[in-house]
């Protein structure tokens, strides 16, 4: 067997050839293989002539098994010696092939591709970090939405004729032939002057009283979530059950209580404290995405198509979760998949630049968090990598936040 190769970047060709000689013991070999597991009629198990076994067979037949293993073991080999870790195996190309004849063929295996980004300071270089500020107006807030989500609804009395501004207690149908639900403790409470299905299409409840019905002709906003809706028109039929008021609860020790907090002056401090939590995770989510994209652009190898494509799968298999993806899915993702890949290779040569290992503690607490039940070698190098790549966007992060505050300085 010869064998013959040339790489280019990521893809290596491959070409293997055999001589008649090799083909023919091939064919022997694998006619004998199949003598000693076939009947032929007359004759017990592996006991028939090598020539009866043939015609039972089939000359074609064992021509093919026996050139298909040839291939197969000559791209095994050719992986072996030129240590390759093969990402796919493709385009198999017979030269030469036959019974009688020597076998050539090429073939093409994807590997995967060796990405040196160098410049990577430079590629974050004019990125600058704004350090996350949370002012008492934004405690304000908070405190207000926990005390509209806690408060209680209760009728507005000595009043039964609804007013813009007014929140409304409805019972709303889409069938005139059903039912209105009577049960004045049940429905919907939408806020007059927001808008039931498009701004303004509530109007017509102002001036009406408690137990009146209305008819609302109105029609979905041409950029409404659903698409199939869009600038669809509608008659709603709308049942005024009642007027409420939000009673809200008051700010003291005992709402702090609630939330574990000795203190109006603590709470809020733990307020604050939360709320920068997450506007600075919010900052620095934003800031990774930010680099990946920096780092995408400065890596200029070829990316094997199967990667881009396993990287498409593995996020339709995690979006639908085997329910069937939009048709243009890949179309309109490719660009992404391609530039995260990108970013990966990028993000995993810094680490081993900058030496930024992952321990066995890090390593055992991310496949912890993937709750994988059999814990093969692959799953542990793709811990491993994951680690990596955390450390090094960290890393990356950690340059643009200190040369902010060098500047300040």
């Amino acid at each position: 067997m010869e064998k013959e190769f040339t790489q280019s970047g990521s893809k290596i060709q491959g070409k293997i050839s055999y001589d008649q000689t090799e083909v023919a013991k091939a064919i022997e070999e694998e006619l004998r293989s199949r003598a000693s597991t076939v009947t032929v009629p007359g004759f017990r198990r592996g006991k028939a002539p090598l020539k009866l076994v043939e015609n039972f067979i089939g000359r074609e037949y064992i021509v093919e098994k026996a050139i298909d293993r040839l291939v197969n073991d000559g791209i095994q080999k050719f992986i072996e010696e030129y240590s390759i870790v093969p990402l796919e195996i493709r385009d198999l190309d017979f030269i030469e092939r036959g019974d009688g004849k020597p076998l050539i063929f090429t073939f093409i295996i994807d590997i995967y591709p060796e990405v040196k980004i160098e410049d990577y300071k430079e590629l974050i270089g004019d990125l600058t970090w704004e350090e996350p500020v949370v002012t008492e107006e934004d405690v304000d807030k908070f405190i207000e939405g926990l005390r509209k989500r806690l408060g209680v609804w209760k009728d507005v009395e000595g009043r039964t004729t609804v007013e813009k501004g007014d929140y409304v207690l409805v019972d709303i149908k889409d069938d005139p032939t059903k039912p209105f639900d009577e049960d004045k403790g049940t429905g919907s409470i939408i806020h007059i002057g927001e808008g039931i299905v498009s701004p303004g299409d509530d109007e017509s409840l102002i001036g009406k009283e408690i137990g009146e019905s209305v008819e609302i002709k109105t029609k979905f906003p041409e950029d409404y979530y659903e698409e199939s809706l869009r600038n669809k028109e509608v008659t709603l039929y709308v049942l005024i059950k009642g007027i409420k008021m939000l009673e809200l609860p008051q700010v003291d020790e005992e709402f702090a209580r609630r939330f574990n907090y000795q203190s109006v002056e603590a709470m809020r401090e733990g307020f604050r404290e939360g709320i920068y939590r997450e506007r600075l995770a919010q900052k620095e989510e934003s800031m990774y995405q930010l680099i990946k994209d920096r780092l995408a652009e400065g890596v200029k190898v070829e990316i094997p198509e199967v990667m881009v494509r396993d990287r498409l799968e593995y996020w339709k298999r995690i979006l639908y979760n085997n329910r069937e993806a939009p048709e243009d899915f890949e179309e309109k993702n490719y660009q992404y998949a391609l530039n995260d890949i990108k970013a990966t290779l990028a993000l995993r040569y810094i680490a081993d630049r900058e030496s930024l290992g992952a321990t066995e503690e890090e390593i055992n607490r991310v496949i912890t968090s993937w709750k994988v039940k059999n814990i093969t070698e692959e799953i542990r190098n793709s811990a491993i990598n994951a680690v990596k790549q955390d450390k090094a966007l960290k890393f990356l992060l950690d340059l643009i936040k200190n040369k902010e505050g060098e500047v300040k300085e």
